[in-house]
């Protein structure tokens, strides 16, 4: 590929940027820190910490860190300013919305959930996400041109590219839908997409569970089955789409029609709505918020039906694991009971392949959690600030 010739504007732009993101993920920085980091010669990396301070992205702050005894002035320390800028992101699907808005150091300050109704299209969608956008800009009091960009999570297969739903059937109308240019006419600022898996994934790799493992599988078992991959950071993508569509691999001898067109796709036989159809029929529960360990190991018939389905995610975790060998898998559903016992499953099934780990020196952990609309709002939000604080390139 061509590259244009970086212009003196562009290295200055660049470096500045790659100050900014060390000081962002390092808490705190001194110049001369920053110069052992980067190389960049003194007189530069001051230069930089001027102009920064000057934009009023950073600040003087104190370090935590254990220093060793110096003679001589000690090193001044520089922090991101929180409220330098500010990201809100969204998580949405079918059944509900929700938003957070995270300052500059990529701390929460404002978080709110909205339920949608049964049977939604995506006209509606979209006017709610409009109003919970301008409701949240409302309550957290932000300045508006402080607002760096808006991150979405989004049900279905998404053209990270174009910013557009490809398709996603649970909302009516949610295909080829330009989600991205309609909220960039709305709010004039740019918009992020991505899947919702992924930015949960994300989140739990930075914040969450998984922030000591270098690669990890997520899988997100709600309306349908999803899937993210991220390894050293980077989410997998296929083409600019994004890819893993775990509920439409055929594992066993199904013969349930998905909406895809085939039979046999494993979200018929894990996803939300077909468990609960199966555990109403031999339980009291008819919601994911009904299922506690107490009943899962007291009833037989609830008992039998998760095992079955363990049985099911956990040949697909075997494939994947094959296919990929992420350090760690985490199993997401709305139930933490349904998580435990699925990654327990799991876990049993990938220690089987101990001998062929022990050779190579791997330990697979298989974690699980809870779906929390908040952490996936504080993926999407990270969507924004990692575009931020990308160094650019020619092209």
């Amino acid at each position: 590929m061509n590259r244009k010739p970086l212009r003196s504007y562009d290295i200055r732009e660049r470096n500045e940027k790659l100050v900014l993101s060390l000081i962002s993920g390092k808490n705190s920085l001194s110049q001369s820190e920053v110069v052992a980091i980067t190389g960049l010669k003194a007189p530069t990396v001051f230069r930089i910490f001027s102009n920064l301070e000057d934009k009023q992205y950073i600040e003087p702050c104190d370090s935590a860190k254990d220093l060793p005894e110096k003679k001589g002035r000690k090193p001044a320390y520089y922090c991101i300013r929180s409220d330098a800028h500010y990201a809100i992101g969204l998580d949405f699907w079918n059944r509900s919305a929700s938003v957070v808005i995270t300052n500059f150091r990529r701390q929460p300050i404002y978080e709110n959930i909205i339920n949608f109704p049964a049977e939604v299209d995506a006209a509606y969608v979209l006017n709610r996400l409009r109003t919970l956008i301008r409701s949240s800009l409302h309550a957290s009091g932000i300045p508006p041109e402080k607002l760096l960009g808006i991150g979405i999570g989004s049900p279905g297969v998404v053209d990270l590219k174009r910013g557009v739903v490809l398709y996603y059937p649970r909302i009516r109308g949610m295909v080829g839908f330009p989600i991205r240019e309609k909220l960039e006419r709305s709010f004039g600022v740019p918009v992020h997409l991505h899947n919702n898996s992924a930015v949960i994934a994300l989140s739990e790799y930075r914040y969450g569970k998984a922030q000591n493992c270098h690669s990890l599988l997520l899988l997100l078992l709600r309306a349908g089955l999803g899937g993210s991959y991220i390894q050293d950071g980077k989410l997998f993508v296929a083409q600019d789409q994004t890819a893993l569509e775990i509920g439409h691999m055929q594992v066993g001898s199904g013969e349930k029609p998905c909406w895809c067109g085939e039979r046999g796709c494993l979200e018929t036989e894990l996803s939300e709505d077909s468990l609960l159809a199966e555990l109403a029929a031999v339980s009291s529960v008819r919601e994911l918020s009904d299922l506690t360990e107490t009943l899962i190991d007291g009833n037989a018939g609830v008992q039998a039906i998760l095992e079955e389905k363990g049985k099911l995610l956990s040949c697909a975790i075997r494939n994947l694991y094959m296919l990929l060998r992420p350090q760690a898998f985490l199993i997401v559903t709305r139930s933490r009971p349904l998580s435990d016992f699925l990654a327990a499953r799991a876990e049993e099934t990938l220690l089987r392949l101990k001998v062929a780990d022990e050779q190579v020196k791997v330990k697979v952990n298989v974690l699980a959690d809870e779906y929390n609309p908040i952490i996936a709002g504080r993926g999407a939000t990270d969507l924004v600030f990692d575009h931020f604080f990308q160094t650019k390139h020619g092209s």
